[in-house]
């Protein structure tokens, strides 16, 4: 029995309850952030509180039942989970980038990055190389701090209430995509009403290919939760995307025409690079024996 056997404690007659209970409130709190998303812009204080809207609804779906709380996952986990999701993501970004500049979908060296980084920093007069690996190591050590804490609030709801609640009926696989699928349709309203997106062209195509990319990250994350029995790990791996990728990788890319297709989330390259490490990850479950439904003692 894996360890998230011993956290799925919601019991078999109260599951279609629970999981109701957390969609509503998860699309009730969101839809409410989302309102102010649309109104004001994509303000950060607005974004953490849309990122805490699922792990407020699994709280108060825990409340409501009188679901001891130890089971969303709370304890540590061996380390070596949290450096693989920690370095997971610099090595598919870092694939995926290279991937991007080499094919010409843009290009290493932004202007307005550094000039950005300059503000931020206070370095006006610093030479740009200087200023970018400074920036670069700023913000993915001490800059992941605000990444994991805004990181947190969904995968309370994700992983730690989720993902173990759907592997009891559909195993890695199901829990994985379900999980994935709802995680990307969570995302729709602020990218269709928002500029969280490529671009106003090809949206229904850029959110596929993000679906894609979300459910690919999906069952990694159900893996570093089934092998860690914590939902730290998927917090760890959640939060390195969003330092790495979205905070230095895509805004260190010079674009060109053809950088919103191929580049960010939104875009090709990134989905067919992060595909390879779910298949491995569901690889792994099998010959761990997770892939089947999980059922607490």
């Amino acid at each position: 029995m894996s360890a998230i056997g011993e956290t799925a404690m919601i019991p078999k007659e109260r599951w279609v309850k629970a999981l109701t209970l957390f969609i509503l409130f998860t699309a009730a709190f969101s839809l409410v952030v989302d309102w102010f998303l649309i109104q004001m812009g994509l303000k950060r204080l607005y974004m953490a509180a849309l990122m805490w809207s699922p792990g407020l609804a699994a709280l108060l779906t825990f409340k409501l039942m009188k679901i001891d709380l130890s089971a969303l996952g709370w304890k540590w986990g061996p380390s070596r989970y949290h450096a693989a999701a920690y370095f997971i993501p610099v090595i598919y970004g870092v694939l995926a980038y290279m991937l991007i500049w080499s094919l010409g979908f843009g290009a290493p060296g932004n202007p307005e990055y550094v000039k950005e980084l300059r503000y931020y920093l206070g370095t006006p007069d610093w030479p740009a190389d200087r200023v970018l690996v400074f920036g670069m190591v700023l913000q993915v050590t001490i800059g992941l701090v605000w990444h994991l804490a805004t990181a947190l609030g969904e995968e309370i709801g994700w992983r730690g209430f989720l993902t173990p609640l759907l592997m009891r009926r559909m195993g890695f696989v199901g829990a994985s995509v379900v999980t994935g699928l709802l995680w990307a349709l969570w995302h729709v309203p602020i990218v269709l009403c928002t500029s969280y997106n490529a671009g106003p062209t090809g949206l229904p195509l850029q959110m596929a290919l993000f679906t894609v990319m979300l459910v690919s990250l999906s069952f990694i994350m159900t893996w570093l939760r089934l092998r860690s029995g914590s939902l730290w790990p998927a917090v760890t791996l959640h939060a390195a995307h969003n330092a790495i990728v979205l905070s230095v990788l895509q805004p260190f890319t010079l674009p060109n025409a053809q950088t919103p297709m191929f580049a960010g989330e939104f875009g090709l390259i990134l989905p067919l690079v992060t595909v390879p490490f779910a298949l491995y990850a569901w690889y792994r479950a099998k010959a761990q024996g997770h892939a089947g439904p999980v059922h607490p003692h």
